[in-house]
């Protein structure tokens, strides 16, 4: 039953967070051109996987997400045609959930949704990320160049056809 209780009580206490932060100004967003903070997080395998390592790959976009985003679900098919039409370039689709689900339940998830881009899933840690990519909302995605500059930041899934050919 506390498992249970956990998650509901982290995910009003991280709202309420971010309320907050986001009413005294202390989370303003990242800019296009600012450096995208580096990170390491386990992925479902329990392998860890850097933001350098995916750099180094090419092109990278993060979708910090959470399971109860209608609109993250309603969109796994169009990341995963992204992930697919441009894989092959070095671009790496990474999702983060930033609520402290259990990496568990965030593998049946993946497993339910036939999500076939890469999920990052180390409760606390991830929380830990999104706070530094100042996230406040679901889903926030970032495009990152290979050099590490952040080229979009955002709500909305954008054409990635302006930096992949």
């Amino acid at each position: 039953m506390i498992k249970n209780i956990y998650p509901r009580f982290l995910r009003v206490t991280l709202f309420a967070f971010f309320l907050i932060a986001s009413i005294t100004g202390s989370t303003a967003p990242l800019k296009v051109g600012d450096q995208a903070p580096l990170f390491k997080l386990k992925n479902l395998e329990g392998q860890v996987i850097s933001l350098t390592g995916l750099l180094a790959k090419g092109h990278v976009m993060l979708i910090f997400w959470e399971p109860e985003c209608v609109y993250c679900y309603s969109h796994i098919k169009d990341f995963n045609a992204l992930q697919e039409r441009y894989g092959h370039k070095g671009f790496t689709i990474a999702a983060i959930n930033f609520l402290g689900e259990y990496t568990e339940d965030i593998q049946q998830y993946a497993k339910d949704n036939n999500v076939q881009y890469m999920m990052l899933a180390e409760r606390l840690n991830n929380i830990d990320v999104a706070e530094a990519y100042k996230v406040v909302g679901s889903p926030t995605i970032v495009v990152i160049s290979p050099k590490g500059e952040i080229l979009s930041y955002g709500y909305k899934i954008p054409k990635l056809s302006r930096w992949l050919n």
